[in-house]
């Protein structure tokens, strides 16, 4: 937990290109509503009964970015952390690493995502979660489906069929073209065509050098990051770049085949 002055977590919404990047009042209030509600229900299920209140540390002008600080305000023992629950669920959940909830705790987080993601590029564009350093956690409309899809795997756990591809995280470097991209926010992102084949990927850029990201447009690249796999396609439905080397004079055919061997973090 934080001290007085620090934070415990911060959040901050993105609002539509329509609306020209601001975000509705009422949008703000409901996420805002939402996580605090979250929080103190898990506090209670996690510690016993209610140790924290939540104090703003930080509400910055012009933005819609919101800082919370965790403040015990009980003698009793303190177990687990909210707010540090809220962030380690979302991680775990944004890389595509099969989760099952085992408490009531992780049923409120989960839940409690589903709803902040739900509304993504038709209320808000897309939000960020973190506590100032890593991970980021980006709450859009890809992170609402990796939450439907665990809780409807959780639903059907004891029936459920292997699964026929990898699902997980996995660390690798594709080949391809950027055609599109979208830089605007903290966690800006893109579609890699894939080659050969031509499939597109979403992806997301992470402490990204932009001004490195619109040279790339058009051109033969390699993208190095995080790739997520949901098990649907041997293709992963994400990836979370890192790095982007940009080739020139050869053909992207040349590098068919010969990807980097996967680390797998978890599946």
């Amino acid at each position: 937990m934080a001290p007085p002055g620090g934070k415990d977590l911060s959040y901050k919404i993105f609002g539509l290109d329509r609306m020209q990047g601001e975000v509705v009042a009422d949008v703000f209030a409901k996420q805002i509503s939402s996580i605090i509600g979250g929080l103190k229900k898990a506090d209670k299920s996690a510690n016993g009964g209610s140790r924290f209140e939540y104090v703003i540390a930080g509400l910055k002008t012009g933005s819609a970015e919101i800082e919370f600080r965790e403040k015990v305000v009980s003698e009793k023992p303190v177990r687990a952390s909210p707010a540090s629950k809220f962030l380690s669920v979302g991680a775990t959940i944004s890389s595509g690493v099969a989760f099952a909830p085992e408490s009531e705790v992780d049923e409120i987080m989960l839940n409690l995502y589903s709803s902040l993601s739900k509304g993504a590029e038709e209320s808000f564009k897309y939000a960020t979660a973190g506590n100032g350093g890593e991970p980021i956690i980006r709450v859009d409309r890809f992170l609402n489906k990796q939450v439907s899809r665990l809780i409807a795997s959780a639903k059907a756990a004891a029936d459920a069929a292997p699964a026929k591809f990898f699902s997980g995280s996995a660390i690798g470097t594709f080949f391809g073209e950027i055609q599109a991209v979208d830089l605007k926010g903290d966690v800006p992102d893109a579609r890699l065509i894939l080659s050969p084949g031509g499939k597109p990927i979403e992806c997301v850029l992470y402490g990204m050098d932009l001004s490195e990201v619109r040279l790339a447009l058009g051109s033969r690249v390699s993208v190095t990051g995080t790739a997520i796999y949901e098990g649907q396609t041997g293709l992963p439905s994400r990836i979370e770049i890192r790095k982007i080397q940009t080739f020139e004079g050869c053909s992207i055919e040349r590098l068919a085949g010969s990807l980097k061997p996967m680390n797998i973090i978890n599946g």
